[in-house]
């Protein structure tokens, strides 16, 4: 015992007292069930698991993964191999073992997961669904976490499970069901993200541009990039063939799409980007929408692509994000210019680490509140810079990053595909205008 408790003041510079105790109390409280159940009776998984818990709150990864397994051993001998009733351990061994840096145990755990829901049937319908979208999420977290060749592996094997989950999801839920078009749009977001990642060059790129899975033979690059715009495109359309029939009257719901289409536009097709925007405007004006409020869901840039589909403008204006711009402007706050970046995903950050400092452990990572970077947009105008060897030319990106006085970064430490973030621009009167603030980024720090 005390070597258990040494083992956790080490792991945890100022360690809970209260949290230790506990921890001691799920010691002993075990003890006495196996003095008197034994070692395999399934009373025992609910302590076990609260034991876990409290040792992963300790930071004694593995230890509680330990735990963990021990719990499924016993739902398996009891249960047996192929239930339902193993999977939210199984998600929980994962979490701690990602946690600890173990990605090999949770790449095995993926595996696992994804062969009992899909080939042994364990779950259907909207059960399924759920548990396909979670294994999706740890995926994408596999991209920030899991070592860098298997980037790739990754963004495909995301894509591909939460592509299961929503064919699944038409076949078990009406049409209309909100939940449809979120796993829709959440395909078109990891779409994106494999297209980011393509631009980026590296050995990610040439995976996910190879033609066979491992192999060299690599699909030109703009080829690829086509594709992904192709494929987001008709992601969009299966989303307004969804409003379509979901509303009688659907002219704000289809406007607010012809909204998302101008960014995948912008994203992809610059060309016609520019009219796509103005024709989402006057389409938002003919569906009614209060004049204060279209002003104000074009008062502030967005990182691309918005991390959520609203078919509303009150919807859109009552997100976190949204409502801090609007208490900006009520305030007379410096021209509302504070941009929040936000993630795309829950499992990953837009850009990992926007310092070119990567840290030694990523599961020991700790966030710095942020760091302020002043940026201007030069409203849809191209801007043309180098960026990883190559000369690019981009629209609705930034002209200028600068570091706040404040942050003692230095702005050449800065990752430069920062470049790379595409924002929607910010509108006045039915026209993008040129737009100057403030990007509050959350730092990784060791």
């Amino acid at each position: 015992m005390l070597s258990s408790i040494s083992h956790a003041q080490d792991a945890l510079e100022f360690p809970d007292r209260d949290l230790l105790d506990e921890r001691d109390q799920l010691r002993q409280r075990l003890s006495e069930l196996e003095s008197v159940l034994g070692r395999h009776d399934p009373a025992l998984i609910e302590i076990l698991s609260s034991l876990a818990g409290s040792s992963a709150l300790l930071s004694l990864y593995s230890e509680a993964s330990a735990l963990f397994d021990r719990s499924l051993q016993i739902q398996r001998l009891n249960l047996g191999l192929f239930t339902t009733e193993q999977i939210p351990l199984i998600f929980a061994k994962m979490d701690v073992d990602a946690r600890a840096g173990d990605w090999d145990a949770v790449n095995a755990s993926l595996d696992y997961l994804y062969w009992l829901l899909v080939e042994k049937d364990v779950s259907e319908g909207e059960a399924l669904t759920g548990f396909l979208s979670q294994l999706s999420e740890f995926h994408l977290r596999g991209v920030t976490e899991d070592a860098f060749g298997q980037q790739a592996h990754h963004y495909q094997q995301a894509y591909k499970i939460t592509y299961q989950a929503l064919k699944i999801s038409e076949k078990s839920m009406d049409l209309d069901d909100r939940r449809i078009i979120d796993l829709t749009y959440s395909l078109v977001k990891q779409i994106y993200l494999q297209s980011a990642a393509v631009e980026r060059g590296d050995e990610t790129a040439y995976a996910l541009r190879a033609v066979i899975p491992r192999s060299k033979w690599v699909r030109p690059r703009h080829i690829a990039q086509s594709r992904y715009y192709s494929i987001g495109s008709q992601l969009l359309n299966d989303i307004r063939r969804i409003l379509t029939y979901r509303d009688a009257d659907a002219a704000e719901s289809l406007a607010m799409l012809d909204v998302y289409t101008a960014d995948w536009h912008l994203l992809f097709n610059q060309d016609i980007a520019e009219a796509a925007y103005k024709n989402a405007f006057v389409k938002l004006q003919e569906a009614g929408v209060d004049p204060s409020e279209l002003a104000l869901l074009f008062a502030t840039p967005k990182i691309l692509p918005v991390p959520a589909f609203h078919d509303t403008v009150t919807s859109a204006l009552n997100t976190n994000y949204s409502t801090l711009a609007q208490q900006q402007a009520e305030q007379g706050n410096e021209s509302n210019d504070i941009l929040n970046l936000q993630k795309w995903m829950d499992a990953m950050p837009i850009i990992s680490f926007p310092i070119n400092a990567p840290p030694l452990e990523k599961s020991n990572q700790e966030y710095f509140p942020e760091i302020r970077l002043r940026f201007h947009l030069d409203s849809l105008n191209r801007v043309s810079r180098w960026l990883g060897g190559r000369y690019r030319t981009n629209m609705g990106v930034a002209t200028e990053f600068e570091t706040d006085e404040s942050s003692n970064i230095d702005i050449e430490s800065l990752d430069e595909h920062l470049y790379l973030l595409h924002f929607r621009p910010y509108f006045e009167n039915g026209s993008a205008r040129p737009w100057e603030g403030t990007l509050l980024y959350p730092v990784p720090m060791i």
